[in-house]
C-alpha cells in the first residue's frame, strides 16, 4: 500500500501538483469530492486532494489583486500629489496677488448737496418772553451776586437765634413747624440781661465789619469797569422787577457816575429849602410832578449841566480803562 501511495505521489509531482493527505473526517470539507479519489485510497481512509491548479489560480488571483491594489495606491498617491501641487500653486498665486495688489478703481464721488442759504439756516425769531429771559440771565451773570461777600447788618437777636436754634429744632420738621421755634426762643431772649444782649449785639457788629472787609478785599480783585457793569446790571434787574432792592457794590477807584438833568434839578431845588420837613417819598413825588410840568426852555440849563458831566465821565472812564489795561 505504501508503494501505491508513493507511486501516486510521484505521478502528482510529475503533473506539477501538490498532494495533501487528510483524514476521512476532513475530506468532507475539501474542494474535491470522494468520488474523485481512487477506490483503494477511499478504502484505506485517506483522501488525496489535488491543489495544483487551485493553488496556481489562487496565486495568480492574489498577484492580480496585489497589482490592482498597488496600481490603486499609486493612482491615489498621484492624485494626492497633484492636488497638493495645485493647492501650493494656488497659495503661491494668492500670495503673489496679495504682494502685488492692483489698485482698486476709485468710487465715483457722490454729488455734493446744495448748500443751504443763510435764510434757511436762520432759526425762528425769539418771542418777547424768551428775549426777556435771556436778558435777565445776562444781567444776573454781570451782577456778580454769587461772588459778592454778604455784608448785611445782623442784629443781636439774629445771632442769638443762630446759636440756639439747634437746641429746639428737630430733624424732619416741616417749614411751618420750624417757624414756631422763634416763639419758643423769644422768652429766652427776653430773660437775658442787658450785658448779655450787648454781647450778642457786639457779635453782630463784628460779623458785619468782617463782611465789609471781605468785600473790600474782593473788590480789589475786579477792575473798576467790572464793578461798574455789575452795579448797572443790578439797577436793570430792579427796573425789571427781579430784585426788590438794589445793593450796589461800593468802589472809589472808578469815575463818579454821570448825573442826569433831573438830578441837577433836584439838587438845585433841595438847596432852596422848599421841601424841608417832608419825607423822601413826598419830596420825590413833588419834584417829579414839577419837572414834568416845566417847558423845554426851563429844562435847558439842567440839560446843559448834564451834557458837561457826561463828557467828564467818559474822559475819566477812558483814562481809568487805559491805566488798568497797561497794568
Amino acid at each position: 500500500m505504501f508503494s501505491q501511495i508513493a507511486l501516486a505521489t510521484a505521478r502528482q509531482l510529475r503533473a506539477g501538483t501538490t498532494l495533501v493527505v487528510r483524514t476521512a473526517a476532513a475530506a468532507s470539507t475539501s474542494l474535491t469530492t470522494r468520488s474523485a479519489a481512487p477506490s483503494f485510497l477511499r478504502r484505506s481512509g485517506l483522501v488525496f486532494q489535488q491543489r495544483g491548479y487551485a493553488l496556481t489560480r489562487s496565486k495568480k488571483t492574489a498577484a492580480e489583486s496585489h497589482d490592482t491594489a498597488a496600481t490603486a495606491t499609486k493612482t491615489n498617491k498621484t492624485r494626492s500629489t497633484a492636488a497638493k501641487s495645485k493647492k501650493s500653486a494656488a497659495k503661491g498665486a494668492t500670495s503673489a496677488a496679495a504682494k502685488t495688489k492692483t489698485p482698486r478703481a476709485k468710487k465715483e464721488a457722490a454729488p455734493k448737496k446744495p448748500k443751504k442759504s443763510k435764510a434757511a439756516k436762520t432759526k425762528a425769531p425769539l418771542t418777547e418772553e424768551q428775549k426777556l429771559k435771556l436778558k435777565i440771565r445776562l444781567y444776573k451773570q454781570r451782577a456778580l451776586f454769587k461772588e459778592d461777600p454778604k455784608t448785611h447788618r445782623a442784629t443781636g437777636w439774629a445771632v442769638f437765634v443762630r446759636e440756639h436754634i439747634k437746641d429746639v429744632i428737630k430733624e424732619g420738621d416741616a417749614l411751618e413747624e420750624r417757624r414756631t421755634y422763634f416763639a419758643k426762643l423769644a422768652p429766652q431772649w427776653k430773660e437775658l440781661s442787658a450785658a448779655e444782649k450787648d454781647r450778642y449785639h457786639a457779635k453782630a457788629d463784628k460779623a458785619h465789619q468782617d463782611g465789609l472787609a471781605a468785600r473790600a478785599a474782593w473788590v480789589l480783585t475786579k477792575t473798576p469797569m467790572e464793578i461798574e457793569t455789575a452795579n448797572y446790571a443790578r439797577h436793570a434787574l430792579k427796573r425789571l422787577g427781579v430784585t426788590p432792592i438794589v445793593h450796589l457794590i461800593p468802589d472809589d477807584r472808578g469815575p463818579k457816575r454821570q448825573r442826569t438833568a433831573f438830578v441837577f434839578f433836584c439838587m438845585s431845588r433841595q438847596k432852596d429849602g422848599a421841601f424841608v420837613g417832608k419825607s423822601a417819598a413826598e419830596v420825590s413825588k413833588a419834584l417829579a410832578k414839577e419837572w414834568k410840568s416845566m417847558d423845554d426852555a426851563a429844562k435847558q440849563p439842567y440839560i446843559d449841566n448834564a451834557e458837561v458831566d457826561r463828557e467828564r465821565y467818559h474822559s475819566e472812564r477812558a483814562a481809568t480803562t487805559a491805566a488798568y489795561a497797561a497794568a
